[in-house]
């Protein structure tokens, strides 16, 4: 399944673009769906091209489809996707990706993160944009590098704030001179437009003068908090666990 070019689930809004790779078939996938835990996204990217990586990808989507709305951990989903895979006919098929969740809580102001081997979501926010910090591990179907096991992240989000995930062939594409897409700076600069993603892909396009051979997959979240009441979460790290504090917009100055 292909999400909508703009869609609303739950408290987010999210908008993508996907471009096949020049040879057809690609091994980019994602979803987005609504849990009793949150809504969920997942974006990944299945090792190869053609139908073999298509098959794979939709494995992983039917897989993560059902996951995502009965596992309650998001590290969890990972791991048996990643066991999915390496139990498959094609163990070394690999599939980098992110998994998201944003819970459904009113108050619950940050977005849970697992990071397999996927480039790091960028932030949005006040005109800037910045690469989250993620918890490192290998893709999925090579997990057994890191002992089979990967941790999610925290990451605060406030009201109108945006992330950006997308796949390596955004993060890897080269000009004719081998210079990489300056992601971050473009989408900066694309803040604040109404069709911004749009933007970052006609930036795009002309970084790589008309050559596409990877596939190029962006989804843009926003975050619509109910009210706007609620605009930073300061999360810290102990022995006890994740622990969050709550400004109010009309306290915080």
């Amino acid at each position: 399944m292909t999400l909508p070019a703009s869609t609303h689930v739950g408290r987010l809004h999210v908008e993508s673009r996907h471009l096949p790779a020049t040879g057809g078939r690609g091994g980019d996938i994602h979803d987005v769906t609504a849990t009793p835990f949150g809504v969920r996204l997942l974006v990944g990217d299945v090792m190869g091209t053609g139908l073999p990586a298509n098959q794979t990808g939709r494995s992983v989507l039917d897989a993560w489809r059902d996951l995502a709305r009965t596992e309650p951990s998001l590290a969890d989903i990972a791991v048996r996707l990643h066991a999915m895979i390496a139990c498959s006919e094609h163990p070394e098929r690999f599939v980098t990706a992110l998994l998201a969740n944003f819970p459904v809580a009113d108050g619950e102001t940050w977005a849970e993160l697992v990071c397999c081997g996927h480039p790091p979501p960028l932030l949005l926010r006040g005109g800037s944009a910045a690469f989250v910090e993620t918890s490192a591990a290998p893709p999925l179907g090579l997990l057994d590098l890191a002992d089979g096991r990967c941790r999610a992240s925290l990451s605060p989000v406030g009201d109108g704030d945006q992330l950006l995930l997308y796949t390596d062939g955004v993060s890897e594409a080269r000009d004719a001179s081998g210079r990489f897409f300056p992601l971050a700076q473009v989408t900066a600069e694309a803040a604040g437009q109404a069709r911004l993603l749009d933007a970052v892909v006609g930036r795009l396009g002309d970084h790589l003068g008309g050559r596409g051979p990877d596939d190029i997959l962006l989804l843009l979240v926003t975050v619509n908090l109910p009210g706007g009441r609620l605009i930073a979460c300061l999360v810290s790290r102990s022995g006890r666990g994740w622990h969050g504090t709550w400004f109010n917009r009309a306290t915080a100055r």
